[in-house]
């Protein structure tokens, strides 16, 4: 990915994507997830939890992939319609 790509994915993470999300259902998500995680960690080891931990950064690391995946899709849609 370029520089120009990555600046273009950024402004489009940081300034267009949120005008596009349902923010109550958004919200309410990251709630449950937060409560569930929580409750995840109470019952865990040490151990166990630290690798709920690496398990929930690994599905972040995931999530940016995918993101990234679906802009660069979108980008060359957009461009093969011009």
């Amino acid at each position: 990915m370029t520089d120009l790509m990555k600046l273009l994915l950024d402004y489009t993470l940081n300034q267009r994507l949120p005008r596009f999300l349902d923010h109550d259902t958004y919200s309410g998500v990251q709630t449950l997830e937060a409560r569930h995680l929580a409750a995840l960690k109470d019952g865990l080891s040490g151990e166990r939890a630290a690798s709920l931990e690496r398990y929930r950064e690994d599905r972040e690391t995931i999530r940016s992939l995918e993101l990234e995946a679906m802009f660069l899709a979108a980008f060359s849609i957009a461009r093969e319609l011009r």
